[in-house]
């Protein structure tokens, strides 16, 4: 038997994002702890895993949304001391049925809201399964009843415990665990004359808002002529957005200056890059933002989520700026100010690594749910 079975959505091992990187850092920074993991996704098939296995997580299982597999609790799933579901929407429900079926705590972390996603105008969910708006009543609904039924409720950022507590979670069952990343900055930047490196690094799917980023770097571009611009990550996970991305990249003159990576680490483009943006229209608190902060480089981003207060907008040292989600010409602007503010670039730019290290470190993130396991009887 396991200790802890994680229950998770078209994720990880299979999908590069923010859940999976932040599954992979839990398994692997808790070497001593036993996974096991089950993957629901929307149609069956094989996929090759992105991610090599850690020697502790020692079982996957696939899950189909079918009726036939997945109402069913019995042998056909993993043994474990406890469930630990990572989104309010299936992986909740299963999470549920395995708590009365084997009489194990459920332990909820939620880095997106389902159902507010939904009301936002996601048009597909981690699963892969296509919604509307009709799904948002539905999702409100699984979120209640996980809410009532799990023995601890997670999220990632102050803003989503409120989102949980007007679903009806109980308060003495909430808590606040922020992401962690390591630290890796060296010394504060300095924005270079003229020739700026911008980037977006996340996944082109439309929860990320692509085409809004491309339409700042147009208003850019007409005030930086030497920037280049970056889409840094998969391609590959929605291919009829990226053919709209890469439709209003040529219709706005961009395909010699506006670059899209593909699958790739991100990592050496955090050095590279002079601002990072994030144009999402949801978010629980983006690792990319947090690694960028790492890394000391000032932030652009959208007023979702955790962004603000993890850039610590309301304090005197913010990392970055925020801007209303969907308005390109908020974003362009925010990036200029950094872009011709050079005190105030540099002060944002040393900013950032000393607020991961104070709140967001990988040491912290790891203890946290350490305690919570135990708290749970591991």
């Amino acid at each position: 038997m396991s200790d802890v079975c994680l229950i998770l959505e078209a994720t990880y091992p299979y999908v590069v994002g923010g859940v999976s990187t932040w599954v992979h850092s839990l398994i692997t920074g808790l070497p001593d702890l036993e996974f096991a993991l089950i993957h629901i996704r929307a149609e069956d098939g094989e996929r090759e895993p992105k991610f090599e296995l850690p020697a502790n997580l020692r079982e996957v299982v696939e899950v189909a949304i079918t009726p036939r597999r997945f109402g069913t609790c019995g042998g056909f799933y993993p043994q474990a001391a406890i469930y630990h579901a990572l989104s309010s929407g299936f992986a909740g429900l299963l999470g549920i049925q395995l708590k009365k079926a084997l009489g194990r705590p459920l332990v909820l972390t939620e880095h997106g809201i389902y159902w507010q996603e939904a009301e936002l105008g996601a048009g597909e969910i981690e699963c892969g399964l296509k919604v509307d708006g009709s799904w948002v009543g539905r999702f409100r609904a699984m979120a209640g009843l996980i809410y009532r039924e799990a023995d601890a409720i997670v999220t990632v950022c102050e803003a989503n415990r409120k989102l949980q507590l007007a679903a009806g979670a109980p308060p003495e069952r909430c808590c606040v665990i922020p992401n962690g990343v390591e630290f890796f900055a060296s010394r504060p930047r300095k924005p270079p004359d003229s020739a700026f490196r911008i980037g977006l690094v996340g996944r082109v799917v439309p929860l990320k808002d692509i085409a809004t980023f491309i339409a700042a770097c147009r208003i850019l571009a007409d005030e930086l002529p030497r920037a280049e611009f970056f889409v840094v990550g998969p391609t590959d996970q929605d291919g009829g957005y990226y053919q709209e991305c890469l439709g209003v990249r040529h219709r706005l003159g961009l395909d010699e200056k506006l670059h899209f990576t593909g699958e790739v680490d991100p990592h050496p483009y955090y050095r590279m890059l002079d601002v990072m943006v994030l144009t999402s229209i949801s978010e629980g608190q983006p690792l990319a933002l947090l690694e960028a902060m790492a890394a000391g480089v000032p932030v652009v981003a959208t007023d979702v989520g955790g962004c603000a207060e993890t850039l610590g907008v309301s304090d005197t040292e913010a990392a970055g700026i925020v801007t209303p989600p969907r308005n390109p010409q908020a974003t362009a602007q925010a990036v200029l100010r950094l872009c011709r503010d050079k005190e105030l670039y540099t002060r944002m730019s040393a900013a950032g690594p000393g607020r991961v290290r104070r709140f967001y470190s990988k040491d912290r993130f790891l203890a946290a749910y350490r305690g919570l396991y135990e708290a749970m009887g591991v």
